[in-house]
């Protein structure tokens, strides 16, 4: 039998032993997660605190084109079939775990002032997580081309209707390719409105004949044809941004858009064999610039928000926003059109609730096994440094002599849960508070190694990519792309910071259920998480009736001395409060513009000390917490799943070159995905959902 070792339990490596635990293998492989510290997640990872309360390692947001991720979920919870096993358990279904959240935003500083400019994008039948649907091969810049240009149409309909009609412009994005109908022509504005958008009809004719027409001559007349009309359209636009804020905010989206349109056509994108790829060692931004996009179009919230929801800012340094172009089409793409039911997801409870929980869970039935408490130390290679020979790894902890496995899992309101610090009752010894740092105290652990062809055969690397440096040392000593991967890939310290409010977010002034983006140093990002009040276990003296989650980048040299990190963290939550959050919550700031403590849970005092201590907060400055940055010309560096060059090592992580080179959950399925796949000799894209570009299937 073929021994597989998947070193880290995040969402690559339970998803590589998903696909290797399938019941067609089940004769031919034995797979085991190795995994420090006593919960599972990565990146990912939350758990319970007191009262049951969720503490997350930062916001997890998940979008309605994560197909590979859903597809993931459904399946473990169809395989639970929890209906049957625990009817009791609140989250039975996927649908339970997951709820759909169409309004999303950003902020606006407008003359010295901060304004909300939300929306509420077109839900749609589609399901995440299915083959079907509205998602398509959006990573093809034709696809892209088509629904921009027809989002063109929708703009310039909206346009007229509010120059003959004194209304506010009324856009629907929505998932479908085809733009959405309007009334039928009745009058001079219609004739108008018909007008204009034949013009632009005119243009996505013209797009798909260029595209159609390839190499060929005749494709030079119809370039000029289509930047012309885009050149008349952006001329349309910013002379109706000048009539009022609603116009000039959806100016800047439409400039935005004919910029994308403009670059993709003069970059030839349609033709060259990269598609989106050919542009991805600029810097988003300064594409757009260079293909005409405006300055407000550039400082507006919408691409602010995007930079701030991939945390890309050079070294953390928000006066250094670098984020690859191609990336940038892609994933504008693959928000705004190929969202299946809704465009953000809510997860109903904790992600290591809804998630890994089950995950584990379903895992187990199938016979892998975890090794909790075991940190990856080294890989070592064998002396004709083609294969990795021997793995070292620490323990830990020892469970008690009567134990075989440790359970990881409490329940927490019928809900099988992590709690925030290991079972002490299944260990053999007392444990430190610290294993799930690099920084712990190692003078404890117990050494174990691991040899090739007698504890394993082949192994999955399933870290995150800042821990490489650290765990292979020989690999990188030995190969010239591990080096290159490892200086030319980035990654970024992140904070976040959890409040428990004793008045509800609506009373504050706030609308729940809203996530909104590009705010103000020091947490550019907020989540209203109200929802999750009912799976927590707060008792009815407590009084709590809100929670709120924000997070943001945090500066790289703070990782140098993780205690300090964690009082920066603090220190500004404290400044959030007092200085920026009267913007969002009105009502929790005095007349004088003092923050009201009180609005705070806090169990004893309300003062200032008292109610942050009662809070959350975390500074995500270990090497493996830090999150994987998609800077320009950075794809280049990135490996594939069977890249390793060394014969029984393979990839898994958002560090990986997947299709989607960017750090989120989607990325991190699909990666394990093709771990798994190289481990079996299958094609690296095989049973991949969906259409990415830069990786070999």
């Amino acid at each position: 039998m073929r021994r597989v070792l998947v070193l880290g339990g995040g969402v690559a490596g339970l998803t590589a032993a998903w696909h290797l635990s399938e019941p067609s293998h089940h004769e031919d492989l034995e797979v085991t997660v190795v995994q420090r510290g006593w919960r599972l997640g990565g990146k990912g990872a939350s758990s319970r605190g007191v009262h049951g309360r969720i503490e997350e390692h930062g916001l997890h947001v998940w979008l309605g084109y994560y197909d590979n991720a859903f597809a993931l979920v459904r399946q473990v919870y169809q395989e639970l079939d929890r209906p049957a096993t625990d009817p009791s358990c609140p989250i039975r279904t996927w649908r339970d775990a997951f709820s759909p959240s169409n309004h999303v935003g950003v902020e606006e500083q407008v003359e010295g002032s901060w304004q909300h400019w939300s929306a509420r994008f077109t839900p749609n039948s589609a399901e995440p997580g299915t083959p079907d649907g509205a998602a398509g091969a959006s990573a093809s810049p034709a696809v892209f081309l088509q629904r921009a240009a027809r989002l063109l149409a929708d703009f310039s309909a909206s346009l007229e209707q509010q120059r003959q009609e004194s209304r506010r412009p009324e856009v629907v994005l929505s998932a479908s390719p085809s733009r959405p109908a309007h009334r039928a022509p009745g009058g001079r504005s219609d004739l108008g409105r018909l007008v204009r958008q034949a013009e632009v009809v005119a243009l996505v004719a013209a797009l798909e004949a260029l595209r159609l027409a390839g190499t060929m001559p005749e494709r030079w007349g119809l370039r000029s044809q289509i930047l012309d009309g885009l050149s008349r359209l952006s001329r349309q636009w910013d002379s109706a941004a000048r009539r009022s804020t609603e116009l000039r905010r959806t100016a800047d989206l439409a400039n935005l858009v004919i910029a994308c349109l403009r670059g993709t056509v003069r970059d030839n994108l349609l033709i060259d064999p990269a598609g989106f790829g050919a542009v991805d060692h600029l810097d988003f931004r300064e594409w757009l610039r260079r293909h005409g996009a405006a300055e407000t179009t550039l400082r507006s919230p919408l691409i602010r928000g995007m930079y701030d929801l991939v945390f890309a800012y050079e070294r953390g340094d928000r006066s250094r926003p670098r984020f690859s172009a191609g990336l940038g089409l892609l994933l504008a793409s693959k928000m705004f059109f190929d969202y299946k039911g809704s465009i953000f997801w809510h997860m109903e409870a904790g992600m290591g609730d809804v998630v890994f929980a089950p995950l584990y869970q379903a895992l187990s039935r199938r016979g892998v096994r975890f090794r909790f408490f075991h940190r990856l130390d080294q890989l070592h290679l064998s002396p004709d440094r083609r294969s990795i020979a021997a793995i070292t790894l620490g323990r830990q902890a020892e469970l008690k002599a009567a134990r075989d496995d440790y359970d990881p899992l409490v329940t927490v309101k019928g809900l099988p849960c992590f709690p925030s610090a290991p079972r002490v009752e299944q260990l053999r010894d007392p444990v430190a508070d610290d294993l799930e740092t690099h920084w712990s105290d190692r003078t404890a652990e117990a050494p174990v190694r691991l040899l090739r062809g007698r504890h394993f055969d082949d192994a999955i690397l399933a870290t995150s990519l800042g821990m490489v440096p650290h765990v292979a040392g020989e690999l990188l000593k030995h190969s010239p792309r591990w080096r290159s991967m490892v200086s030319g890939v980035s990654t970024v310290p992140t904070q976040s910071f959890q409040a428990w409010l004793r008045t509800s977010e609506h009373a504050l002034g706030w609308s729940e259920g809203l996530t909104v983006s590009g705010y103000d140093a020091p947490f550019d990002t907020y989540a209203s998480m109200s929802h999750l009040l009912g799976r927590e276990d707060w008792p009815a003296e407590a009084a709590v009736k809100g929670t709120a989650y924000f997070c943001s980048v945090l500066p790289s040299e703070a990782a140098a001395d993780p205690v300090a990190a964690g009082e920066l963290v603090r220190d500004h939550a404290i400044d959030h409060l007092t200085e920026r959050i009267g913007h969002f919550w009105p009502a929790a700031v005095a007349a004088d513009g003092t923050f009201a403590w009180d609005v705070l849970h806090s169990p004893g005092k309300r003062d200032e000390s008292a109610a942050m201590d009662a809070q959350y907060w975390r500074a995500n400055v270990d090497p493996s917490d830090q999150y994987v940055q998609s800077l320009p010309g950075s794809s280049a560096y990135r490996l594939q799943a069977d890249e390793s060059g060394y014969d029984n090592l393979f990839l898994a992580g958002d560090w990986i070159n997947c299709g989607l080179n960017a750090g989120c959950i989607e990325a991190a399925v699909m990666a394990g995905a093709q771990a798994a796949n190289a481990v079996l000799g299958r094609p690296l894209t095989a049973g991949v959902l969906g259409d990415w570009y830069g990786v070999r299937s």
